[in-house]
């Protein structure tokens, strides 16, 4: 793996900013030995099924969508049966914070996820780390590098009615302008980078098509850690063009290494 010369030099200057997606719990599950699905597994459940081919997207490279799934599942049973059926599925507590939970504490003020669960919050309680948790709506504080703050994009499932799992969530818990704002300025001022995200899934498309809304257009230089395997040609290209700078690695070889440079005793 070739950790970015530029995130390294920005953490060491309290310049970066990180965002962690749903594949740092899956790599956690997976430490620990408990069944945990990827997107595709999770949008199978929850009902969704992939376009037939001839419609008018190309089906290689249709994204599977858990948010449609959800959005199905709700129609069917009921919000609370989807919210419970998720924790069921994507709830981790029989799960410990990983180094890569640990590695985004020590070295970032300032963390966003799109994850549900609560594996930052016990990480940070773990290492008597004072963490303010704010959700998708609240204003952004100013950097601080003695406190730590976890912004939770889609919500938690310790607040059921505030979590964002469907195409309608979004649309009735948009970012609010002046949060839009500040995003905007923190985009431009500090170093991106994105850990536990694939470049193929939804989670991914959708959380950079927010940022870039609230950019004002394409975001400027941003660095993804893929996780869990390379992707393929068309899709390294289509990112490539947007702007986004890609290596390979999972949350904790990211993150592990990170902590290895930061501290100038690189493996």
């Amino acid at each position: 793996m070739n950790l970015p010369v530029e995130v390294v030099e920005a953490v060491k200057a309290k310049k970066c900013v990180v965002f962690v997606g749903s594949r740092a719990s899956l790599e956690a599950a997976e430490v620990a030995e408990v069944a945990y699905p990827d997107a595709k597994a999770l949008a199978k459940a929850l009902g969704w099924t992939k376009p037939k081919a001839g419609t008018a997207q190309r089906p290689k490279h249709v994204m599977t969508s858990v948010e449609e799934g959800a959005a199905g599942f709700e129609a069917t049973h009921g919000r609370a049966k989807l919210v419970s059926e998720l924790q069921t599925r994507i709830g981790v507590a029989a799960v410990a914070p990983t180094a890569a939970h640990l590695g985004a504490l020590k070295h970032f003020p300032m963390i966003f996820t799109t994850n549900v669960d609560d594996l930052l919050e016990r990480a940070a309680a773990q290492e008597g780390v004072r963490l303010d948790v704010l959700s998708r709506g609240d204003r952004l504080p100013e950097s601080d590098p003695t406190r730590r703050v976890l912004v939770k994009l889609r919500g938690g499932f310790e607040r059921p009615d505030g979590l964002v799992l469907t195409p309608a969530d979004f649309v009735a818990r948009p970012i609010p302008d002046d949060v839009k704002k500040q995003l905007r300025t923190l985009v431009r001022n500090q170093v991106i980078l994105f850990v536990g995200y694939r470049p193929d899934e939804e989670e991914f498309e959708r959380l950079f098509g927010e940022l870039s809304d609230a950019y004002g257009g394409e975001l400027p230089r941003c660095h993804l850690a893929s996780a869990q395997g390379p992707i393929d040609d068309y899709l390294w290209q289509k990112w490539v063009w947007r702007g986004l700078l890609l290596f390979t690695a999972d949350p904790i070889e990211c993150l592990t290494e990170l902590e290895a440079q930061v501290s100038g005793d690189p493996r």
